[in-house]
């Protein structure tokens, strides 16, 4: 039992794992048997429309001298992969204890344990995997934040945990990853509060494969179609900018909240809730929405009111692009079917002078 382990042990790691060392490994291995036991082998190689053969028979006997040198050169090659891959190995090993990956997961949908998102992070990310779960659904009910002060104060000691982790380590040694499940502000918050200059990589919830996943989906070439900032007016103090990614976001819901402050809007034609798996499209959605909020400083703009439906791997990309210095203030609005009106709190975020984020009812006057 345990002959037959180590055997496909090894069987595994020689032929299944890839790596330059390894192929120098089986063909040193490969020349070597086929001369020692008088193996036939076929290749059949692409040369340019067609397919070349070439067969290699050692059954009927090798001249000697090539037999001997064929061995050698295999035996060879296959200490030199040997060598190589053992000084690879040792590599990994060195940069994976001087490496750390910090796996920030933001639950706050629903009170469910699910799947840790540390466990989904790829082999390829090196480091020492460090979980840091901010758990919001104490003010959860439903789905729904029903104490959104205390969801809060959760949240904002996202900076100092992570900071409390980081210490000491080189930012090149450092890896954040990020996947959570949470209302639309708080999502937006944590993007905000995640230091802009360590590399972060983003995983999101496939809500159909009930799993973890990286952005690896191909772009289909959609981008934001805009509207209204042409007929906006110069000098306006406040703008809602209206952003629909994955459902679309009512103007009827949005005036119910702000009455009669100018509107810009950013929508996926085809939005959907499956709209956004690719990590491409995701920059080409977030330099949109950069320019747009760009574009609305220019003109002006001193508060932006934002409405967002998008997957929470795209309201956390955009949490992180928005400039805390140089851009307005901005509040961020969290949607509740069935509530009048269906809009009511939003996140006012630390940007623009605002030192800590803090939850408002909007409480806008007539335009």
């Amino acid at each position: 039992m345990l002959l037959r382990h180590f055997i496909k042990s090894l069987t595994d790691w020689l032929f299944r794992r890839r790596s330059s060392a390894l192929i120098v490994m089986r063909t040193g291995l490969v020349i070597t048997l086929v001369l020692v036991t008088g193996w036939g082998v076929d290749l059949s190689l692409p040369v340019g429309d067609r397919q070349v053969t070439i067969g290699f028979d050692s059954s009927g006997g090798t001249p000697d001298v090539l037999g001997l040198a064929g061995v050698i050169i295999g035996f060879l090659l296959l200490m030199a992969g040997l060598l190589w891959e053992s000084q690879r190995l040792k590599s990994e090993k060195e940069l994976n204890e001087r490496s750390k990956v910090v796996v920030v997961e933001l639950r706050g949908l629903r009170n469910t344990q699910g799947n840790a998102l540390v466990e989904a992070v790829p082999s390829s990310v090196p480091g020492r995997r460090d979980a840091l779960l901010i758990n919001l659904c104490q003010g959860i009910k439903d789905g729904e934040i029903v104490d959104p002060e205390a969801a809060l104060g959760e949240l904002i000691s996202l900076p100092s945990s992570i900071r409390q982790r980081t210490n000491g380590f080189d930012r090149r040694d450092l890896t954040i990853v990020y996947g959570g499940l949470a209302p639309v502000p708080m999502t937006f918050l944590a993007g905000v509060l995640i230091d802009d200059e360590s590399a972060v990589q983003i995983i999101d919830w496939d809500r159909q494969g009930g799993a973890w996943r990286k952005l690896d989906g191909i772009d289909d070439g959609e981008r934001f179609r805009r509207t209204g900032m042409g007929s906006l007016p110069r000098n306006s103090p406040e703008v809602c900018l209206v952003v629909s990614v994955s459902y679309q976001v009512r103007a009827e819901d949005v005036r119910a909240k702000t009455n009669n402050i100018p509107i810009v809007t950013l929508e996926l034609k085809n939005g959907s809730p499956d709209a956004h798996w690719s990590e491409e499209k995701q920059k080409a959605l977030g330099s949109q929405f950069l320019e747009t909020v760009i574009g609305l400083s220019n003109r002006g703009v001193n508060r932006i009111h934002l409405f967002l439906a998008a997957q929470s791997s795209v309201v956390f990309r955009f949490g992180r692009l928005y400039d805390k210095r140089n851009l307005p203030q901005i509040v961020v609005y969290q949607y509740q079917r069935g509530t009048t009106p269906p809009h009511p709190w939003g996140v006012v975020m630390p940007v623009c002078g605002v030192d800590q984020p803090a939850i408002t009812n909007g409480d806008f006057q007539q335009h």
